[in-house]
């Protein structure tokens, strides 16, 4: 079931939480809502819930208008950041609560309960208590119980934000899985760039109460519009160049005294901002082919699977990471850069 976002405002007081915002959320699919702190994506997912109404504007669910209509009308599931799962109830009396309170019989509800356990992997968990299971098993009874209503649509608030990194990765491919697997449509929010990548259809980047720019997660990292979206979609370097266009769509950037052709049919010639991905940047000692930008190494950091270098450069101060860590270069070191095309992304003009 669809989502549909439409001219949507949510003032407190004066101060407006979301700005204006418009989107679709497709049935069948996953979509994240992805910003920092404060950018107002908690707020939107709860006007799609219905814990929020919109001062302004039109929310539709399957086509249907529930702007004003409460959560009880919505036909949909919350998955929270706290799991809020009742410490007093077994595992299966909390995946059978939402089904008792709508009415249910306990026989269906129970049944029905046992099954969404299997569902997400934790068949013969029912007779435990919350407290005897781990942070990534307390999830997947949230899970559970949300999916038992059959929503329309599921939504999760932050939902791996109490687990450590291993789990985090493992419960985001689990969700996934589950998420098509079932094709549910799924409403999700993180600030965590890296969870909105691995498990969207689309990402929708917020800032400040409005929607930054929206798309695939390989759109946004490698072709984001603005300076603030290269930034936030990864690591970036931010510098100076100019810019003429090619025939084909393509772009010549100059960074210094290095000229770099890119794809990119959108850009405006002239003087424009560039970011460089670190992962971009070879890194080698000096003096090096040409094509290359001369530097010298500010600072160097050993991270175990990998070095990370500042490199002073005509182009600006740049933030590389190399995989080489057998033979580290130390501060002081003459270097030559090499520039990937698919990693020099032209982000504004001058």
């Amino acid at each position: 079931m669809s989502v549909r976002f439409t001219d949507v405002v949510k003032r407190y007081g004066t101060t407006p939480a979301v700005a204006g915002v418009s989107f679709t959320v497709e049935s069948g699919t996953l979509v994240t809502l992805l910003g920092p702190s404060g950018c107002g994506k908690t707020t939107t997912l709860r006007m799609i819930a219905g814990l929020e109404l919109p001062s302004e504007g039109l929310v539709e669910i399957a086509g249907r208008d529930v702007t004003h209509l409460p959560a009880t009308q919505r036909d949909v599931s919350m998955v929270f950041q706290s799991y809020a799962l009742f410490p007093h109830m077994s595992v299966l009396e909390n995946v059978a609560y939402g089904l008792r309170r709508s009415g249910l019989g306990r026989e269906e509800a129970v049944k029905r309960a046992t099954d969404g356990l299997v569902q997400v992997g934790l068949a013969g968990y029912g007779g435990r208590q919350p407290s005897e299971l781990s942070g990534g098993q307390q999830q997947r009874v949230a899970v559970a119980r949300a999916l038992v209503l059959k929503p329309s649509v599921l939504l999760f608030d932050e939902p791996l934000s109490n687990l450590d990194a291993r789990l985090r990765r493992q419960m985001r491919e689990e969700i996934r899985e589950l998420q098509q697997r079932l094709g549910l449509t799924v409403v999700y929010v993180t600030h965590d760039q890296q969870e909105a990548m691995a498990v969207s259809d689309r990402i929708i980047v917020m800032n400040a109460g409005r929607i930054e720019q929206e798309g695939t997660p390989r759109d946004l990292y490698e072709r984001p519009a603005t300076p603030f979206l290269a930034r936030f979609m990864g690591e970036s370097n931010p510098a100076r160049g100019q810019a003429r266009r090619l025939d084909g769509g393509r772009m010549l950037v100059r960074l210094g005294n290095v000229e770099i052709e890119v794809e990119d049919a959108r850009a405006a010639e002239g003087e424009v901002t560039v970011a460089v991905r670190p992962e971009a940047i070879t890194v080698e000692r000096a003096p090096g082919p040409a094509g290359t930008l001369a530097g010298t190494i500010a600072k160097a950091s050993y991270l175990g699977t990998h070095m990370e270098y500042s490199i002073d450069t005509a182009a600006g101060t740049l933030f590389a990471t190399c995989p080489q860590v057998g033979r580290p270069l130390e501060a002081g070191t003459a270097v030559a850069l090499a520039l990937a095309p698919r990693g020099v992304i032209v982000v504004g003009g001058s």
